[in-house]
C-alpha cells in the first residue's frame, strides 16, 4: 500500500454557504468523477468541493486506487452535517505506480493521474 500526497493549487476556493445546500448536493451527486484512459496515461478526476484537502485521502493498494473523504459534523444554517465518501477504481496494469499523483485543483476538482509504461 502507498499513500498518494495531495496537493492543492494555491488560492483555492471551496463552496461554502453562499451556496444553497441542496443545490450543492445535487451539483455533487451528477457530477461525480470522470475517468480518462488512453494510451500515456490513466487519470480520475473526482469532485471534492465539501472537503478541505487534509480531509482527502488517497491510497494507491495494489492494482486499486482508493480515494476516502470524510469530515466530522459541522454545522450549516440547515443543521449539522458529516460527510464520509470513498471511492475505488481499478488501475490498469500498464500504469506506472510511481508516477502517480494527485492534485486539487482550484475549482474542487481531485485529479489523480498515473503514466503509462510502453
Amino acid at each position: 500500500m502507498m499513500n498518494v500526497p495531495v496537493m492543492a493549487d494555491q488560492g483555492i476556493k471551496w463552496i461554502g454557504h453562499c451556496i444553497k445546500e441542496m443545490e450543492s448536493l445535487i451539483i455533487f451527486l451528477s457530477h461525480v468523477f470522470q475517468v480518462l484512459d488512453d494510451d500515456t496515461h490513466f487519470e480520475v478526476g473526482l469532485e471534492t468541493h465539501h472537503f478541505l484537502p487534509k480531509e482527502i485521502e488517497v491510497k494507491n493498494i495494489g492494482e486499486l486506487l482508493e480515494i476516502h473523504m470524510e469530515h466530522t459534523v459541522k454545522t450549516d444554517q440547515l443543521g449539522d452535517v458529516s460527510r464520509s465518501v470513498t471511492r475505488c477504481y481499478r488501475l490498469p496494469n500498464n500504469v506506472d505506480m510511481k508516477s502517480i499523483k494527485s492534485n486539487l485543483d482550484s475549482n474542487g476538482i481531485l485529479h489523480i493521474r498515473g503514466n503509462k509504461m510502453h
